[in-house]
């Protein structure tokens, strides 16, 4: 089975291809949420299926020799990364009931998520359904996980993190439209930052969907190029230079500490036929050992998406200034400069024309999580969201019941 599914039908269609007998290869994100996660992990073990998750990343020639690199001490020790999604997303269009496609079976394209009443409250039927949190996780669970799951591999990183801290916001569309009474169909975050506390290690995870032509960030433009337009990739931190993935998924460049390129690897082969032929030469050997990123690499890598908006939807009534977002970032142990990353954001908002003082970012808490349990700590509604409500005939089975 190959799936490229809307998100929401990712881990239910694993399963049962799994329990049939069936190798699975999924792309990323390859769940919805925490708990399908879990179950895709529990079928591939449970079966002795060979499972591959969709970041191609893991099969470029120039990033395995750049994760190497970085594991052989290439740019001294590493404790922080940076991933980036600076890629412009425009509005989806005004919030409404509209008609269904013909020949769509909405309840069965629905599947595992809510039948919405009314039915479609966007545009456009495909696609945009990425920026409804009923069937897509936004940007940081779309292009996300190619560049967290990069950021994990880099940093060593094979358990999820200690705690994580969202700020985030849908915003800048009024100001697009010049109607301050415009309400976008979308209700995932455009402009989002994630923390996320290891312990002895970070990961910082920003993501800009309005216009990112014009930028004042001096070092990030310095290690992805001055070129307008998208920034994606990652950034490692080390102590004696950089290594930046990006801006594709073949390339890694290495810098010194004065950001002059000294070093790069290239991918030599089409990244997206090397990562499926890796899944096929499994499904022949019958080594799971084979895969590049089997479905315990896609769980944590989706899961790193799924914590950082649940901080943000806990929090997203949490409308504060920009004061009240600094002095929070205390309240997480980070080895980022936060404030220059927070100042970062602000600025690239009014570069959109967006005021943070008075269209203010939600503020989500701090959400311990047990990186063993795979849950919530002290925390009932961000637990509830570890999962959602399925509908009878469309149930993602617990990692027990598999």
């Amino acid at each position: 089975l190959t799936s490229a599914t809307p998100n929401h039908w990712h881990a239910l269609m694993g399963v049962e291809a799994m329990q049939a007998g069936k190798d699975v290869y999924i792309e990323k994100p390859i769940s919805h949420n925490i708990h399908e996660g879990r179950a895709l992990v529990a079928a591939a073990a449970k079966y002795g299926r060979m499972f591959q998750t969709g970041t191609q990343c893991r099969s470029s020639t120039g990033i395995r020799e750049g994760m190497q690199f970085l594991a052989d001490g290439g740019i001294g020790e590493v404790k922080l990364a940076r991933g980036l999604c600076y890629k412009r997303r425009k509005s989806i269009g005004a919030l409404g009931d509209y008609e269904i496609p013909a020949g769509v079976d909405f309840n069965q394209w629905s599947g595992p998520a809510t039948y919405t009443d009314p039915k479609l409250t966007r545009q456009r039927f495909h696609y945009d359904w990425h920026w409804q949190r009923h069937y897509g996780n936004g940007d940081s669970g779309n292009q996300g996980p190619h560049q967290t799951d990069v950021a994990r591999w880099g940093l060593g990183l094979e358990r999820h993190p200690n705690a994580v801290l969202s700020y985030a916001g849908r915003l800048g569309y009024k100001a697009e439209r010049k109607d301050p009474d415009y309400v976008d169909a979308g209700d995932t975050a455009n402009t989002q930052v994630s923390i996320y506390d290891y312990g002895d290690k970070t990961i910082v995870f920003e993501t800009r969907g309005l216009s990112v032509d014009e930028s004042a960030d001096q070092e990030i433009n310095e290690l992805f190029g001055y070129s307008k337009g998208n920034k994606i990739g990652v950034i490692f931190y080390g102590e004696d230079g950089y290594l930046v993935q990006g801006p594709n998924y073949n390339r890694c460049a290495v810098f010194d500490k004065e950001r002059k390129l000294v070093r790069e690897f290239k991918a030599t082969s089409n990244v997206g036929d090397a990562h499926f032929a890796n899944f096929l030469d499994a499904v022949q050997s019958r080594d799971a050992s084979t895969l590049h990123a089997d479905a315990r690499c896609g769980h944590l890598s989706a899961a790193i998406a799924h914590l950082g908006n649940i901080s943000y939807y806990v929090g997203q009534e949490n409308r504060v200034d920009p004061k009240t977002i600094s002095e929070s970032l205390a309240n997480i142990s980070s080895l980022d400069d936060d404030q220059a990353t927070l100042d970062r954001t602000l600025q690239h908002l009014r570069d959109n024309n967006v005021d943070p003082e008075k269209e203010q970012l939600s503020l989500g808490p701090v959400l311990k999580f047990d990186p063993e349990a795979e849950g919530f700590v002290d925390n009932d509604e961000a637990k509830a969201m570890e999962t959602r409500e399925y509908r009878d005939g469309f149930v993602v089975p617990s990692a027990a019941d598999v």
